[in-house]
Order: structure tokens, then C-alpha cells, then sequence
């Protein structure tokens, strides 16, 4: 069967792991607070993950590394660690009328509209490998170890 879908990737972007109290590093960095845990925020280009118990993940475009990593590393507080983490992490991007379909395929989550919504995230499996995995625009935004990038771009592959 032909799906409607467009993959992308892999691809690189900024990430930043928080952990401990975001709040320690300012507001002028971070897009809003997510209200609970498993959601996001996006503000501009940039979206503020809440995973878990003291665990934020910062996600951005690949030129604003510098720039965050700068600012993010003048901030030294007790209360928050923060580790770039871009050259871990591939980001496979799914768009097209099937993208939902694939991405059921991919993984074990109920991922319709009123069980995770556009400011939903999660950490779960991914073709059986540790994946982030969150809304974008009208697909989804996939993203794995970087060794297993290989690995995913097949699975994909096979869906199309």
C-alpha cells in the first residue's frame, strides 16, 4: 500500500537537557513553561520540553547552537544543569495525510488528536529504540540516538 507521506532526516537540531529548576536560568532563554509534564511549549522557533520529574529538554534550530550555548553556560546555578546534547540526538521529520499512520506503525502510543495533542511529547519506543517523539505542524517531529539513525531511516523506508 502507497502512503501520502514525506520523511525527512536525519537531521540535526539544538538540544539542550535541563535538569533541576529552569527557572534558575531565566525566562528571556526559554519559551513559557509547559503546564505539565509530557507537554511543550514553542515560542518563535524554539520548544521547551517538560519530560519528567526535574527533566526539560530545550529544542531549537541548528545555527542557534551557539548563541544558547553561550547564554545557557553564563548561567550558573545550583539548581540546574544544563548539557548540549545536539550531537546525540536525529530528528526524522513525518508529514502527509499518512504521517499519523506511520507514525502508529512506529510507535506504541495512542497518538490521536484527543489522547496527545499538539502540545503533547513523549519519550517512548520508536521501532523498539528509545525515541522522543512530538507533534509538528501537521505531522511529527521523531528523534533518536544518533547511532541508531541508520536503523530508523530503514524502518522508515519500509513504510513508504
Amino acid at each position: 500500500m502507497a502512503y501520502d507521506l514525506t520523511i525527512t532526516g536525519p537531521a540535526r537540531r539544538t538540544v539542550f537537557e535541563i535538569k533541576g529548576d529552569p527557572s534558575a536560568l531565566g525566562s528571556d532563554l526559554l519559551p513559557p513553561w509547559p503546564d505539565r509534564p509530557c507537554r511543550l511549549t514553542r515560542q518563535d522557533d524554539r520548544a521547551f520540553l517538560w519530560l519528567g520529574a526535574h527533566r526539560w529538554l530545550l529544542i531549537a534550530p541548528p545555527d542557534h547552537e551557539d548563541g544558547l550555548d553561550a547564554a545557557l553556560s553564563a548561567v550558573h546555578h545550583p539548581d540546574a544543569s544544563v548539557v548540549l546534547l545536539s550531537d546525540s540526538l536525529a530528528f526524522f521529520t513525518l508529514s502527509g495525510r499518512d504521517a499519523d499512520v506511520a507514525m502508529s506503525i512506529a510507535c506504541p502510543l495512542d497518538l490521536h488528536p484527543g489522547a496527545f495533542g499538539p502540545d503533547a511529547c513523549a519519550q517512548t519506543d520508536g521501532f523498539g529504540v528509545r525515541a522522543l517523539v512530538l507533534r509538528q505542524g501537521d505531522g511529527w517531529l521523531l528523534a533518536v540516538e544518533q547511532a541508531y539513525a541508520p536503523y530508523i531511516a530503514a524502518q522508515l523506508a519500509q513504510i513508504v
